[in-house]
């Protein structure tokens, strides 16, 4: 199965066309004069196709590490293990097969060269090949942000729908003070003061909020940004976070393991709608 961006761009159509072209300009820097004849062809096609495995080797290792070491978990760590293991394997690959060639068509034993200048131009390559796929990677999050920003626009411009008796009225989410269940009822107050009774649950709901400005602070309550006055740490490790009603001030806690995902939520500078 592709990573999860691999599968977004066709990297095998690209490294068709790219491990020749790399071939090729390997042979002009290893080659002072190049005399295109059948030895040389046949050296090209070998080395070609030597080129492709390789890739073949750093691809594996890539979606390998998909798995193992994600980039979003440790971004640094991930990249210099990447470079390690996809050198370790490439380059492991390419001298193995150079001197087993060597060993049944070869005249002698490999240049010096081949150990120094060679490989180190493979090695060149071989960041080259693993900066595309970082640049894939970076490039799908930019993607994903922009898709949900998109979203959250579609979702302000919409504004929350509720329902009273025949009539379906919207409210703006700038006008939404929070959601709240009490007892099995779930309720929408507005910044005004106004309650509706809303069908869905907090489950239900919190998808269609832009989450920039709405958190579920626990099983009850999802808060607008605006409403939260403070909060303060517990020796638990909850936090209690203290918030307008509208009518009155109240507290709500934040469970231990939602605490750092609110903290961080709540220190980003929501945009205006």
């Amino acid at each position: 199965m592709l990573s999860k961006y691999l599968g977004r761009y066709n990297d095998v159509l690209l490294f068709l066309v790219l491990i020749p072209v790399i071939n090729t300009i390997n042979y002009h820097l290893t080659y002072s004069s190049i005399r295109w004849d059948w030895y040389t062809y046949t050296t090209y096609f070998i080395d070609t196709i030597q080129g492709f495995i390789a890739w073949g080797l750093i691809r594996w290792v890539i979606l390998w590490m998909d798995k193992a070491l994600p980039y979003e978990k440790a971004m640094v760590q991930r990249l210099i293990v990447q470079l390690l293991l996809t050198n370790l394997a490439a380059q492991g690959f390419i001298i193995l097969a150079t001197e087993v060639i060597n060993a049944f068509f070869g005249d002698g034993p490999l240049p010096s060269g081949f150990y120094t200048y060679n490989l180190f131009i493979f090695f060149i390559w071989i960041l080259v090949i693993n900066g595309i796929y970082v640049g894939f990677y970076l490039y799908d999050q930019w993607f994903l942000a922009q898709s949900l920003r998109e979203k959250d626009k579609k979702l302000r411009s919409k504004g929350f729908s509720v329902t009273l008796g025949n009539t379906t009225r919207h409210i703006a989410f700038e006008q939404i003070a929070l959601f709240h269940v009490e007892g099995k009822a779930t309720f929408l107050r507005t910044k005004t003061g106004e309650q509706f009774v809303v069908d869905d649950s907090l489950n239900g709901i919190l998808p269609l909020l832009p989450g920039e400005v709405f958190f579920r602070l626990n099983r009850k309550y999802i808060l607008h940004r605006e409403q939260i006055k403070q909060y303060r740490k517990e020796m638990n490790g909850k936090l209690l976070v203290e918030f307008d009603s509208v009518a009155a001030a109240k507290t709500v806690t934040v469970s231990r393991t939602n605490a750092p995902e609110f903290k961080k939520w709540f220190t980003l500078a929501a945009p205006p709608f």
